[in-house]
């Protein structure tokens, strides 16, 4: 008997732009805004990340959602701790200096070794938001939808078996991700995302979350929509991957872009990466900034495409006085 194995995953994160394309606009280029005029608050904090200390309540509950225990510990200075065990894949790591809670373990199923009793997609959100409290995030942490509803994304994610020319479709876990608010401002970028994975019976078999403590640092008033409007014309703008209706990344000639249109704009917040942080290094200090993303069209005359643009939304010249 023969098969192989298709994953499949379908993701409804989008995701910030890997690669931006240069951008030389024309001295003739129009630029139209049609999103709100009023697409942010009129002030917005930069927040300066501080070590996050996980309580032992916390780490008690890890241990016990992941089967490991204390004998399984191996510390790596101040920085955090990290718990292995050779009778069990993958591991589990607490950073106090990122803010980071990763665990991964691998599923052994297969064609002949289904997975069974794997959640149903209407019992996520209760399953997702007694596991938050486990990690110490509260609820009202989490972006928001326009009802006011925590914004929770459910991708799916299936596996296809090809046996004897028959399709076995097993669904081995479900995927839960969420994003971090401050201010009502959602993250877009590090300091703010998480994932879990439900299995079997409800198990955790992923954590991925960056959630870093936060202070407040600065208060900056926002950039209105006309400045970013003729910073889009002297091209001092981040442009993101062109796509065409179907989803393929376009390069163009911008010298021909006769008309760029926003058509969404928002801030969103996103930390700073530090490299050195995987050798456990300290990230001190660093900082979360807001930024705008914006969403739009570019027509080249012949064409419209969708474009993805971010750009500063503070003014970082003179913070505001805070009493």
């Amino acid at each position: 008997m023969k098969f192989f194995a298709l994953f499949v995953l379908i993701s409804l994160v989008v995701c910030p732009a890997s690669e931006s394309q240069t951008f030389t606009p024309s001295t003739n280029l129009v630029v139209r805004w049609e999103a709100s005029e009023n697409p942010w608050p009129k002030a917005l904090w930069v927040y300066a990340m501080i070590p996050t200390k996980f309580s032992s309540e916390v780490i008690s509950n890890l241990l016990q959602a992941t089967g490991y225990t204390a004998n399984d510990k191996r510390d790596y200075g101040t920085n955090g701790m990290i718990f292995v065990n050779s009778q069990k894949s993958g591991n589990l790591r607490i950073s106090f200096t990122e803010g980071e809670i990763e665990y991964w373990t691998t599923l052994n199923y297969g064609p002949t070794n289904l997975a069974r009793d794997v959640p149903a997609t209407n019992q996520l959100f209760s399953l997702t938001t007694n596991f938050l409290s486990k990690t110490g995030i509260r609820l009202s942490e989490l972006s928001k939808d326009r009802n006011g509803q925590p914004k929770i994304y459910f991708p799916e994610a299936y596996t296809e078996y090809f046996i004897s020319n028959t399709v076995i479709t097993n669904i081995q876990y479900r995927i839960v991700r969420f994003n971090r608010a401050l201010d009502s401002v959602e993250f877009r970028g590090a300091g703010g995302n998480g994932e879990f994975d439900f299995s079997e019976h409800g198990r955790v078999t992923k954590i991925w979350l960056h959630w870093p403590s936060l202070k407040r640092d600065k208060l900056y008033p926002t950039i209105a929509p006309e400045r970013i409007i003729q910073w889009i014309r002297d091209g001092k703008v981040t442009i993101g991957p062109i796509v065409d209706d179907y989803g393929n990344e376009m390069t163009i000639d911008w010298s021909k872009v006769k008309a760029l249109t926003v058509k969404e704009a928002s801030a969103n917040y996103a930390g700073e990466v530090f490299l050195g942080a995987r050798e456990h290094q300290p990230i001190f200090p660093s900082y979360v900034r807001p930024m705008a993303t914006l969403w739009g069209t570019v027509e080249t005359g012949t064409n419209i495409f969708k474009v993805g643009i971010t750009c500063p939304v503070i003014d970082e010249i003179k913070p505001l006085d805070v009493k």
